[in-house]
């Protein structure tokens, strides 16, 4: 500890408010997708949204699922507002396209090692190649198996990856707890929700939703979706200045990937060595 005290007025720390949507197995989703909102001082936010709760009486959840109301959808709207109006706020999201991966073959169909994996390959596009604060993580709560510490594995692995430390820590807590995770929420929702229209997935569409996603668009100069862009194949989407930010994840440059196909050859030599 001594080592911080001539400095400490130097050090820079962000919260990360981490959340997820879809089924990472079953057909009802095509993506699984983790987002983050990252703030350096969350307790601004925080008060703005507890003013909108008290003016529009709005004690519940906020979710992107449940925005079929009127009432909802004017206190998601304020929602937004506060996160688009925080000038140190900015969201972060890696999407999966689950026919494009292989989850017995790269991650032998463990849930808490995809989510751990892609928590990890989200931190890292948050923190960048040099960071310069450091991350307390807080994550909307999700299943982990007794006996894997999912937590302090993050935090491990972000660390060794940079050999710093950059992650303080990571805390799984109830969304319902936190308006931030809640925020979070609600902009993944959105996004996801943007990718399958865009792909034909979406129906008639929740009159609301719709409301809310014509809404976005004209606050972020946003023409036909967030998942157009003139480069062809990219698959890294940035939208008003670096406030939002998409990643499709690119099954092709996985590491995991490469690792099960070195894995898949050498079980291969072995058999073929056992004739």
């Amino acid at each position: 500890m001594s080592m911080y005290v001539k400095n400490f007025r130097d050090i820079k720390s962000s919260f990360c408010f981490l959340d997820e949507t879809g089924l990472i197995f079953g057909n009802r989703d095509k993506y699984f997708a983790l987002g983050l909102i990252k703030c350096r001082f969350p307790e601004k936010i925080y008060n703005e949204i507890r003013k909108i709760r008290q003016r529009f009486n709005y004690n519940e959840e906020l979710k992107w699922s449940q925005l079929n109301s009127k009432n909802r959808f004017d206190v998601a709207v304020k929602f937004l507002k506060c996160f688009l109006n925080s000038p140190d706020a900015k969201f972060n999201c890696i999407i999966l396209n689950k026919e494009e991966l292989d989850f017995q073959a790269e991650y032998n169909n463990e849930l808490s090692k995809v989510y751990r994996s892609f928590t990890i390959s989200l931190l890292k596009l948050v923190a960048g190649p040099s960071p310069d604060e450091i991350l307390i993580v807080l994550a909307d709560d999700y299943f982990t198996p007794e006996k894997i510490e999912l937590e302090n594995t993050i935090k491990k692995f972000v660390n060794s990856h940079y050999q710093e430390f950059v992650v303080a820590g990571v805390c799984q807590i109830d969304s319902r707890s936190s308006d931030l995770l809640q925020l979070t929420d609600l902009i993944l929702g959105f996004m996801v929700y943007d990718l399958k229209r865009r792909d034909g997935l979406i129906g008639l569409p929740n009159n609301y939703k719709r409301k809310f996603m014509n809404f976005i668009y004209q606050k972020l100069s946003v023409q036909e979706s967030f998942f157009i862009n003139n480069m062809r194949n990219s698959r890294n989407y940035i939208f008003s200045g670096d406030k939002i930010r998409a990643t499709i994840f690119d099954c092709k440059r996985s590491v995991a990937k490469r690792h099960a196909k070195q894995k898949q050859a050498m079980a291969h030599n072995g058999r073929r060595l056992s004739f």
